[in-house]
């Protein structure tokens, strides 16, 4: 669901060789070690040099290449480090805010950088060096102070403009921040790796091999250093050093991987600790200053190596699918499912690269999107990136290393740091012995912020600055499935929003996408794609007086909203007709914050709370506006045991309770869908012997990136297609018994689920829910339809799976990369139509599906995708033995379909370009269930079909070869007369019709066979084409009328195919000539050079 898009930008500072000093003096006087500070100040980044007041800049500074970077949780400033530099940059904008250049005698003293880490609220940074220190700074920040203020010449009006769309003025630059020395702490046993969670700051040291837990704050009371050693911790296996750490502070998780290649997932408890002796407080520390009164630590070993090439390196937490991605030193990257805290983390997938092996490249950096359904892996020699269950997306592998290295593009040859940004839409990145921060923005699909169905079925995505709606839906068939730029609808987010509300956390399209509504920070704002403008809120205090939490989505054109507010949640209601303020059209509180709200039909709406119940609204609109009735609630207490992991609810009611149920007994009859964390849930309710309801659990999928259910999308089905008005289904019905109402075979039904690996489909929802309660009839099961690409959305009415992805472009006439979408489309309708005809048995739905696909105009190409499938597997089949006896025959079932559903025509021509596009070894297992060759040849004859027939000469011709020498001599030369007859009847054919073009392919396919021409001489001449002494050689001189004409002819053939209707007009203008042509009898050549004449012409001709 990632995509990267356009051109990096690029960031860097260029410190100059003195220090910038303003009149808040040096931060540092308690630390007489750093006695070269250097900070921004007033000075604005223009390019990649930093210029003072008086705009002057050093084109000569030196540069520092880039050891590490860390975001601050907020996401509001991120460091950068260098060996001997530290630099504090805004987040948005990209720019430095305070920069500290270490003095020598510093480096000499304490080391030089190694690694930079963040208290998680951002007040504090920590410095690692080499020798073992850490040196605190706070990072304090002074509103009344500003820096980077924009200096223009313009009027006063056009500031205040600027203020008022903006909302506050962008001349006021951003606050100061300045760095101050807290503390120098030094680790005497040498420090490994570092995490900061929120208590501590937790160090791996080496002699010995311990982890040391340092507070922020000092407790009274408490030591403020605590320590473990790795020896006293008896669930590790090996008591080596721990070389690297990561935390993630949603699962309470941490993993730690020693120098043996072990992997350990690691909690942290809650020890009672020792009072201290002393009150003397010291800021220096050894692995045995303190001693705990309990164990610290306890985890689990989930990952053990079998070699070298499987010793983990780095690791990376994924909160929101509870996964933990560990990459090898062979470059390999496995992937580990956490079910509990009790050592049950198995082996989930391994992320493989599809385009270039990744085989002993080393893994740098790994790097889980916020939402987590992407995962960044950057090497020494490119990136990659990959869906949460191993789909992969863009990679650097094929691009072109000596052009970048010419540019000096390191982002695209090897990564060092690597940090997202702005909820998953921005990728900080950082090569080594380089000083630059490319900034990498990507395509998101709007389902990551917002899981909607509609969103995926209308390919809504999102990036920094804007949204983009697919809008094939409408278009003709060929024209949605091109990569026209007009298929996207393009509209930037409104300014004034975007830059008091960034990021843009939630998007959310109607389904019939007209409307569309982002959410960011605080408030909201809506979009019409009809008109092209925006809505939001004209009061600002309004805007930020609530959150929204939980979601969107759109009913027609009223906005239902999910939001937090001072006072507690609620549900709101918003009109697209009317302005956004402060009072909505309807507001309906809640006690627990809401954890998805989502359509289900026309007008039931779906709240699902962290209170664990699901409520089940009606939307009742007037001409007064609208209103919500609670109408049932299901509570599911003891069922689902983390409201926090679901990510979406979908029920599927009965045909009968939809149609014609009383809507407040919904609540009885349906059955729940509940997407938790990868699993998709359904539950089936029943009655026990009290009467009391009771749900039956079926997990049905896992590995589960996102799914579609089709009946809540009542604009992509064929409901109203297949009315009273609709033609009935053709006669197979009579043949296979009589076919009931074609809606129930419809895929208005379907359940769509993408795993990672391939698109899993249920045809029919209504056969899930009779297989769990045990009834016989239902024979459906999981049909997986294989893709190689990301599926994005599914065009139901179209039979066409949508995909997306990013292409690099590198161009000689340009210094820059850059990478573009592209649009990748698979058809589905080949594989649900094999599935029910061959697996489900079901021939009466196989035709009923065809029915409703018929008028597309690539209906015929899509039976013949069908054939290809069936005939590629047939030589497998045959070899494993694996006939069904229960039933069909898949070949001939197959068959016997195409010939009922197509008309004859688009028959044969569907078998006879099957057979061109298959290997002559399949050809035998096709036509042992078809007719000859030359009998299906005479029957595209009889139907007037010349084009068809012409391929039938292609498989005949290739026959007679093989058989060549399996025949005897008198036999052979039987069937090349009988396939001369048939090349000369089908010519003849074609010249009758004025069918040039095919005489001129059939002439090519003769010289082809014969290079000679004798078959091409013989053939001509008894369709008629010239005079019998009259040969293809043109007269090449002196005739001032037939060299106009050539050149008449050349001038009006330009079609690939001229050369063959150029020979054609030669021969019926020589054959115009009469037998005695006198002088110009000299110019024609004679038989026996009729051969060298052919040999010498273009193309062979």
């Amino acid at each position: 669901m990632y995509w990267p898009c356009g051109v990096p930008q690029i960031f860097a500072q260029h410190t100059p060789g003195h220090a910038i000093r303003t009149a808040h003096g040096n931060p540092h006087h308690d630390d007489p070690l750093h006695d070269n500070e250097e900070r921004n100040g007033n000075a604005v980044l223009t390019g990649s040099a930093l210029a003072t007041d008086n705009g002057s800049v050093d084109e000569h500074v030196p540069t520092h290449s880039i050891i590490d970077l860390k975001v601050a949780r907020p996401e509001h400033i991120f460091a950068v480090l260098s060996a001997d530099v530290l630099s504090v940059w805004s987040v948005r904008p990209a720019a430095p805010l305070a920069s500290l250049t270490r003095s020598e005698r510093s480096l000499t003293s304490y080391g030089k950088n190694v690694g930079v880490h963040f208290r998680p609220d951002g007040s504090l940074v920590v410095l690692h060096t080499s020798l073992g220190f850490l040196i605190l700074y706070a990072v304090e920040s002074d509103g009344s102070t500003r820096v980077l203020q924009q200096r223009t010449h313009e009027s006063q009006t056009r500031r205040q403009s600027v203020a008022r769309t903006f909302g506050a003025a962008e001349t006021n630059g951003l606050p100061e921040v300045v760095l101050r020395f807290r503390k120098t702490i030094k680790i005497d046993a040498g420090i490994q790796s570092i995490i900061a969670t929120d208590q501590d700051l937790m160090v791996a040291t080496v002699r010995p091999a311990a982890i040391q837990c340092i507070r922020w704050e000092t407790q009274k009371g408490l030591h403020q250093t605590s320590t473990q050693v790795l020896s006293k911790m008896t669930w590790m296996e090996n008591k080596s050093s721990i070389a690297h750490m990561v935390h993630d502070r949603a699962m309470n998780l941490s993993v730690w991987l020693d120098f043996d290649g072990s992997a350990y997932a690691v909690r942290r408890m809650r020890p009672q600790l020792a009072k201290r002796n002393s009150s003397e407080d010291s800021s220096q520390s050894s692995a045995s200053s303190v001693q705990p009164a309990s164990k610290l630590f306890d985890g689990y070993r989930f990952h053990h190596p079998a070699g070298q090439g499987d010793r983990a390196s780095i690791a990376a937490i994924n909160a929101r699918f509870s996964l933990i991605a560990v990459a090898t030193a062979s470059g390999k990257i496995l992937c580990f499912a956490a079910k509990d805290y009790a050592g049950n983390i198995p082996l989930s997938h391994t992320f493989k690269a599809g385009t270039s092996t990744t085989a002993a490249l080393k893994v740098n950096s790994l790097a889980w999107s916020p939402d987590g359904y992407c995962l960044f892996a950057g090497f020494d020699s490119g990136w990659a990136t990959w869906s949460v269950f191993g789909k992969e997306g863009a990679s650097t592998f094929t691009a072109n290393a000596s052009h970048a290295e010419s540019h000096g593009e390191c982002w695209l040859l090897s990564i060092g740091s690597v940090q997202w940004l702005s909820t998953g839409s921005e990728l900080l990145l950082t090569s080594p012995n380089d000083a630059r921060i490319w900034k990498l923005d990507f395509s998101r699909s709007a389902a990551v912020g917002m899981f909607s169905c509609a969103n995926l079925v209308r390919a809504l995505q999102q990036t920094p600055t804007e949204l983009a709606v697919y809008r094939g839906h409408e278009l003709p068939d060929l024209t949605s499935i091109s990569n026209e730029a007009s298929l996207w609808h393009h509209a930037q987010y409104p300014v004034a929003y975007l830059h008091n509300q960034w990021p843009i956390r939630i998007t959310v399209i109607s389904q019939d996408g007209r409307y569309i509504a982002v959410a960011g920070r605080r408030g909201l704002a809506h979009y019409s794609v009809t008109s092209g403008r925006w809505r939001v809120f004209t009061d600002s205090a309004a805007e930020n007086s609530f959150a929204v939490r939980g979601g969107m989505c759109w009913f027609n054109h009223i906005l239902a909203v999910a939001s937090e507010y001072a006072q507690g949640y609620d549900l709101r209601l918003y009109s697209r007709d009317q302005e956004l303020g402060r009072t909505p059209l309807h507001s309906e509180s809640f006690s627990m914050p809401i954890a998805f709200v989502g359509p289900s039909g026309e007008d039931s709406l779906l709240v699902y709370t962290y209170e664990n119940v699901l409520y089940h609204f009606i939307l009742n609109i007037t001409n007064r506006g609208a209103e919500l009735l609670q109408v049932g609630q299901i509570a599911f207490h003891g069922v689902v045991r983390a409201p926090s992991r679901v990510r979406s609810v979908s029920w599927v009611l009965p045909e009968h309770q939809l149609r014609n149920g009383d809507p407040s007994r919904d609540v009885e009859h349906a059955a729940v869908l509940f997407l938790i964390d990868d699993k998709l849930v359904l539950l089936h309710p029943s009655r026990t012997p009290e009467d009391d309801i009771k749900y039956d659990m079926r997990v049905i999928a896992h590995q589960v990136e996102y799914y579609i259910l089709m009946r809540d999308q009542i604009f992509f089905n064929f409901t109203e297609s297949l009315g009273e008005s609709a033609p009935a289904t053709p006669s197979p019905g009579g043949i296979y018994g009589p076919i009931r109402n074609p809606v129930h075979y419809s895929l208005r039904d379907s359940l769509w689920i993408f795993t990672g690996e391939s698109l899993c489909l249920w045809s029919d929802v209504r056969d899930l829910l009779q297989s769990m309660v045990g009834f016989a009839t239902s024979k459906q099961s999981l049909l997986s339809i294989p893709v190689d690409f990301y599926p994005l959305s599914i065009l139901l009415n179209k039979g066409i799976v949508l995909g997306m992805e990013s292409e690099l472009l590198q161009r000689r006439d340009v210094s820059f990369a850059q990478y573009r979408m592209l649009i990748r489309t698979q058809l589905f309708l080949p594989y649900v139509l094999r599935y029910q005809l061959l697996e489900a048995d079901d021939t009466a739905v196989a035709f009923a599906i065809a029915h409703q696909y018929q008028n597309l105009s690539y209906f015929p190409h899509a039976l013949e995708i069908l054939l290809h499938i069936v005939l590629d597997d047939e030589p497998d089949r045959r070899k494993n033995k694996t006939l069904t006896h229960n039933g069909p025959l898949p070949l001939p079932a197959v068959l016997s379909f195409l010939q009922m559903v197509l008309t004859p025509e688009n028959y044969l021509a569907t078998i006879v370009q099957c057979v061109r596009k298959t290997e002559f070894s399949y050809w035998q297992h096709l036509f042992a269930h078809l007719p000859s060759p030359e009998t299906m040849f005479e029957q595209a004859i009889l139907l007037n079909d010349l084009k068809t027939a012409s391929g039938y000469l292609i498989v005949i011709q290739t026959f007679e070869e093989e058989q060549e020498g399996e025949v005897d001599k008198v036999r052979d030369a039987a069937n090349r007369r009988r396939f001369e007859e048939q090349i000369v009847r089908l010519m003849n054919l074609a010249r009758s019709k004025d069918d040039f073009e095919l005489c001129s392919e059939l002439a090519r396919f003769m010289i082809g066979i014969d290079p000679r021409g004798d078959t091409l001489r013989r053939v001509t001449q008894k369709v008629g084409f010239r005079g019998n002494n009259m040969y293809l050689q043109p007269q090449r001189a002196r005739l001032s009328s037939k060299n106009i004409a050539l050149q008449e002819a050349e001038t009006a053939s330009p079609h690939p195919h001229s050369l063959g209707k150029l020979d054609v007009r030669l021969t019926r203008l020589l054959a115009e000539e009469p037998k005695s042509a006198g002088a110009e009898s000299e110019g024609v050549t004679s038989r026996s050079s009729a051969g060298d004449y052919f040999s010498a012409s273009p193309n062979n001709y």
